[in-house]
């Protein structure tokens, strides 16, 4: 499947910051307020903080209806919302637990 430029771009900074297991689930039927989720893994508690500062430096220079992020890095889940794209920032437990993707298949 082919990906918005926008898309693209946030799983190769993901990638960039090494996050795992990353994942792009296109949401565009099933919810009207976002179009794709993004989830990826960090290895621990501070790397799902700076992940996050990362993402909102880089929708800010990009996205016009930013939205705030949601969650703290020491709860296992930080959520940034972009509009068109939401990131999910995970620890391995929390995205068990989660199950964001059984969730939306």
């Amino acid at each position: 499947m082919a990906y918005p430029k926008l898309i693209k771009e946030t799983k190769e900074l993901l990638e960039d910051k090494k996050g795992e297991d990353i994942k792009i689930i296109d949401v565009r039927q099933r919810t009207p307020f976002t179009d794709y989720y993004i989830l990826a893994t960090a290895p621990n508690m501070r790397a799902i903080g700076a992940y996050a500062d990362a993402l909102e430096d880089f929708f800010q220079e990009r996205v016009e209806d930013l939205r705030q992020s949601e969650g703290q890095p020491e709860s296992g889940w930080v959520l940034v919302d972009a509009g068109e794209v939401v990131v999910h920032l995970f620890s391995a437990a929390k995205r068990q637990e989660m199950n964001l993707e059984d969730l939306f298949k």
